[in-house]
């Protein structure tokens, strides 16, 4: 029944947290969600004036985000729908198959009518999320390209709009094979981490924390303890990073003992038992054959290693364009002062 649900959700696995698996997860939900590590944040920035209060409207955004969220989105979804399927079928089909699978089949559960309504809200509410997430993500790189390159608005959203479609294909056609979550680990997930653990850094240490707090607290109606000055240079930095390292080197199982084992066996053998979780284990295929074809079919391995050349050629597209744009700025300034 849905209590099950309810216990499945907020009970607490005490043992979960030893493994860095969890805390990667949770790390790039909470960035994904609140926009961090992607760029949004810091061109919606652009437009805040100097004396709007940042503290209060970030913590109550952050706050009602999460509760949203977590507290009333997934404490309804996921009761309901261990009620009806079980919660084996939940825990196996979690995540992007619980909205668009697990959702209808509820809902042809309650009548034609109730179906319907209920198809057309949960439906509706996806697209509203969805295209207001692709705008917000958007807007970075058109922001970008209109300011560095003087692009129109239609020109950078026509292209803007060609680089998407292009990268959705792969997931839609490909989905089974494994692309979309790929997808959704390396960009959602890790590289969130990764450019979250970079914006800490020069947030605290390069721009200074000092003239940081400046900002944070200026104009503001709520008192930000001094504490989160120690936290935000010091705590949050060595706390990402430790998440980042331990899933990238993450032994076999990853639980505390097992770390102690797996460096016995790095000075007496030499060796380290990866776990197939890991990052590295999961970028360099350890732990498996790399065979991307067989019987002449390309294997899942292949598809999801095309993915990733795909993730990384973008990238890549990005960073040319950011170092051009650096280039002409710096010739710019160079001109201004002869």
């Amino acid at each position: 029944n849905s209590s099950v649900g309810l216990d499945f959700l907020w009970k607490p696995k005490l043992n979960s947290l030893s493994n860095p698996k969890v805390w990667l997860a949770a790390a790039g939900q909470i960035f994904f969600t609140l926009s961090v590590g992607m760029g949004t944040i810091h061109c919606y920035a652009a437009y805040v004036k100097k004396n709007d209060d940042i503290a209060l409207n970030a913590m109550s955004a952050g706050w009602m985000n999460e509760f949203v969220e977590i507290v009333l989105g997934a404490s309804i979804v996921i009761p309901i729908a261990v009620g009806y399927m079980g919660l084996d079928w939940v825990k196996e089909n979690a995540g992007f198959m619980m909205a668009f699978k697990t959702m209808p089949f509820l809902f042809n559960q309650w009548g034609a009518v109730l179906a319907t309504l209920s198809g057309v809200a949960w439906f509706g509410l996806l697209f509203f999320a969805g295209i207001t997430s692709s705008l917000a993500m958007g807007t970075p790189f058109m922001g970008f390209v209109e300011d560095e390159f003087g692009w129109s608005r239609i020109k950078s959203s026509v292209i803007l709009g060609v680089i998407i479609l292009v990268l959705a294909l792969p997931t839609i056609f490909f989905f089974e094979m494994g692309v979309f979550s790929e997808y959704d680990y390396w960009t959602g997930t890790v590289s969130l981490v990764i450019f979250a653990s970079a914006e800490i850094i020069l947030f605290s240490w390069v721009f200074g924390m000092d003239k940081g707090w400046k900002e944070i607290t200026r104009g503001s109606d709520i008192r930000v303890p001094d504490i989160y000055k120690f936290i935000i240079k010091w705590v949050t930095p060595v706390f990402i990073l430790t998440i980042f390292i331990t899933s990238l080197f993450k032994p076999l199982h990853g639980e505390v003992s097992d770390w102690q084992l797996a460096f016995h066996q790095l000075f007496t053998r030499g060796s380290w038992p990866w776990a197939n979780d890991s990052i590295i284990a999961q970028a360099f295929h350890l732990n498996q054959k790399w065979i991307w074809f067989k019987v002449g079919h390309p294997t899942v391995m292949f598809y999801k290693d095309m993915s990733r050349l795909l993730l990384t050629l973008t990238f890549a597209g990005l960073a040319v364009l950011v170092h051009i744009a650096a280039k002409k700025k710096r010739k710019n300034a160079k001109i201004t002062k002869l």
